[in-house]
């Protein structure tokens, strides 16, 4: 009890320092945060209450099996890691869509917008600030699709959970897991029997005009009993809401995405299946969801932008998984190949004006200022993981493995000038043109072993060794302005290898409550740079894999029967050698990446999910986060550097959500349902140092959606709104430096519509 009121008053005081430094934040807000805390405070004083009446067993909470230590499942409340699982009732239930419409509900997870298949996603404060590799690491099952900061947006179709493991994973998950992994678990074939979904949706947006999505599922046995197809399609129109202008173009944003996958599951004996997956999804826009306002504002959702800039974005995987069961271990081999192509237009107009209205016409020679940047980003990886879990029974218990990946990008840059119609000129007038190539070999060893020291307490350790190399290269296809002749770069070799520990124990209080501390480290390789317009000195050439420590202490419980659940989480994390980006003039044009600084994280994560009756379901998350600099970065521009003391970027100190769920009989074949999903998100900077010119601040915000129906065994229809407040939250960009205008990237306005679904 006195570590349980200790722990209570630092969250008091956490919380309380968070609000003081929040002045955006309204007083309903505070008083909702401070509301979820006391029932935090009296769900943990509520154990002596556990006695209900056996009729009301089945009124608890849905138990959420994960495969996150790749141990088989387990139960979510067993597993001494900050985990949130978002279960396929619980995505179906708040109308869940792509990773947006569930991130908020996740402690300690934000992302910074820049559009379609355009996400960086943050886990705890450790933002990449637009540099080197994910900080995130990302999974379709065990199929690792972690590459830069551009995270692929999967659609949530047919998809069994999601799991959302926080804190450094490098044990299992390796280098792009710096901060935690992201894992979309898809429902596998299921040889019992035929089954179809059906999903049909029609909204509309406040400021653009009709949404219409839809996705097919259908299962099927093959062959009985040793093959099944489960086949999934799925088409989404998402209309435009930001008008540009100045050409005159109205929902220039308009989205459409398709995409589909199929896996093939083949039973080859009693004990061994091999799974065939194959997935696609391709995501068209006319324009980018972006406002820039280079003479003034114009409103919400009107852009003066010079030029057209659609961006396409398409990526397939390939994947075979054997599965063995030596009924001692399970044998878990699995190979796959994967290629993503993005193709990003964006206005360059502004960028050269800055270099006055008339310098690429008298002095270039060119036909006007106004110009387009298209960017062609091409990658292919291969990726191999051999795993062996045990299950012997007994109090030891291990998971080791073998990974290698080959990643080969490439990435190619166009600037040419635009005429009066947005489109680029024919015959082509190029300003720049750039091509860049990079590869990674990449191995590793991993390993865990748990130990059950007493009945009640669990010790593990664990690490991975891994080894990369890495090659980058640059040729200049037209040098900027055309004033020298094309450049080729010769070939940049880096290489990294380092081992990376875990350690944890556990506790089970009592079967319903366990604790436990951790320590673990999470890494990123690192990589060179190669700049052709303004040769770096040797020592910045390359740059070496950053490193932290994540200190963890942690409890999960369940009362009542499990109709009440609530998890806590403190941690404490120190970051060395930030791979940051750096400046080569005082233009802030053009960049390289370079190791620079320290920095610590704190904060603490509360989970809590309530069942009061059978008809009723209550929750609630709450993320802390002290995100900071504790040494100056080095730079060869001191006024875009940041400063011992200055806030991480992007990284709110203070978010949460609450949802309320409510189901009532109809008739006795029909049931009605409601649901109400709010999030809040706290300010938050663009940039480390409030001094830096491009510096912005990003206000506070509210989201509030809701969901009401009718359901069958067999069909289900629902009314929906999205965005009720009609919230403008925004991420902040600066396309290239402070010679561009400000760039806001706002979420999509209110949205309402109906969904229908048919399943047998």
């Amino acid at each position: 009890m006195v570590e349980f009121r200790g722990r209570l008053h630092f969250l008091e005081s956490l919380m309380q320092k968070k609000i003081r430094r929040s002045s955006q934040r309204s007083v309903p807000v505070k008083a909702t945060f401070l509301a979820l805390a006391g029932v935090a405070c009296n769900v943990q004083a509520q154990e002596a209450t556990r006695a209900t009446s056996s009729s009301d067993s089945d009124a608890g909470l849905e138990e959420v099996l994960v495969t996150a230590t790749k141990r088989g499942n387990e139960n979510l409340q067993t597993v001494p890691i900050a985990i949130t699982a978002e279960s396929q009732a619980a995505l179906e239930a708040k109308g869940a869509q792509d990773f947006e419409d569930y991130a908020r509900s996740v402690p300690s997870l934000s992302f910074v917008d820049s559009g379609p298949a355009f996400k960086t996603y943050v886990i705890r404060g450790i933002n990449a600030t637009g540099t080197g590799v994910a900080t995130v690491g990302q999974y379709v099952d065990d199929i690792l699709i972690t590459g830069d900061l551009r995270q692929p947006d999967l659609r949530l179709v047919d998809v069994q959970r999601v799991e959302v493991l926080r804190g450094p994973q490098g044990t299992l998950y390796g280098s792009g897991s710096l901060s935690g992994t992201i894992r979309t678990i898809i429902n596998p074939p299921d040889p019992s029997g035929y089954h179809a979904d059906v999903v049909a949706r029609a909204s509309n947006t406040e400021h653009g005009s009709g949404n219409y999505d839809g996705a097919l599922t259908v299962n099927a046995p093959l062959v009985s009993d040793r093959v099944t197809l489960r086949a999934t399609a799925y088409d989404d129109e998402e209309s435009g809401f930001i008008n540009n202008v100045r050409l005159g173009t109205k929902g220039v944003n308009a989205e459409h995405t398709l995409g589909g996958r199929a896996a093939l599951l083949m039973k080859l004996g009693d004990a061994t299946k091999l799974t065939a997956n194959v997935f696609y999804q391709r995501t068209r826009t006319d324009g980018r969801d972006i406002v820039v306002t280079a003479d003034g504002n114009l409103g919400r959702y009107n852009t003066d932008q010079y030029v057209h800039d659609p961006f396409y974005s398409q990526f397939k995987i390939y994947n075979l998984t054997l599965n063995h069961d030596f009924n001692w271990a399970y044998l878990d081999v699995s190979t796959s190949y994967l290629t993503r192509v993005d193709d990003n237009k964006f206005d360059s107009t502004p960028f050269d004006l800055s270099f006055g209205p008339n310098f690429f016409t008298d002095v270039v020679g060119l036909s006007t200022s106004d110009a387009l940047t298209d960017q062609t980003d091409t990658t292919k990886y291969i990726t191999n993981e051999l795993r062996l879990a045990s299950k012997l029974g007994g109090r030891t218990e291990f998971v080791a493995g073998l990974f290698q990946q080959h990643i080969g990008t490439t990435f190619e840059t166009l600037v040419a000038t635009s005429n009066s119609q947005g489109y680029l000129n024919v015959p082509l007038e190029p300003v720049f043109g750039q091509f860049q190539a990079h590869k990674t070999n990449q191995y590793a060893l991993f390993g865990e072993l748990s130990h059950k020291l007493t009945e009640k307490l669990t010790g593990l350790v664990g690490a991975r060794a891994f080894y990369a190399d890495e090659s980058d290269d640059l040729n200049s296809t037209h040098p900027f302005g055309g004033f020298s002749p094309p450049v080729v770069t010769p070939t940049l070799y880096s290489h990294a290898h380092r081992v990376t520990p875990k350690f944890y124990l556990s506790y089970q209080v009592t079967p319903d409550a366990m604790i436990y501390g951790s320590v673990s480290q999470g890494f990123r390789i690192g990589g060179g740079n190669l700049v052709n317009v303004m040769p770096l000195p040797p020592q910045d050439s390359s740059y070496q894999p950053d490193r932290l420590w994540n200190y963890e202490v942690g409890a999960k419980t369940s009362w009542l029967d499990r109709r009440l659940i609530a998890n806590t989480s403190f941690y404490y994390i120190n970051w060395s050698d930030i791979q940051v980006t750096d400046f080569t003039n005082d233009t802030n044009a053009l960049t390289f990446i370079a190791n620079a600084g320290k920095a610590r994280v704190y904060g603490a994560e509360f989970e809590v999910e309530a069942r009061p009756t059978r008809s009723t379901t209550l929750g609630g998350t709450l993320a802390l986060v002290e995100a900071q600099l504790t040494q100056d970065q080095p730079s060869t521009n001191a006024q875009f550097a940041g400063h011992t003391g200055d806030l991480f970027p992007n990284v709110p100190q203070v978010s949460g959500s609450l949802f309320a769920q409510y189901t009532h009989a109809v008739t006795s074949s029909l049931e009605g349902f409601g649901r109400v999903d709010y999030s809040y998100t706290g300010r938050q900077g663009t940039q480390f140092s409030p001094k830096n010119p491009i510096y912005n601040v990003v206000p506070a915000y509210n989201l509030l959606g809701v969901r009401l129906g009718l359901r069958s065994e067999v069909w289900e229809a629902a009314l929906f709104g999205r965005n009720l407040l009609n919230a403008y939250a925004v991420n902040i960009l600066e396309e290239a430096s402070n010679l561009t205008p400000r760039s806001v990237v706002p979420n999509r306005p209110r949205t309402i519509g109906i969904d229908l679904r048919y399943h047998y």
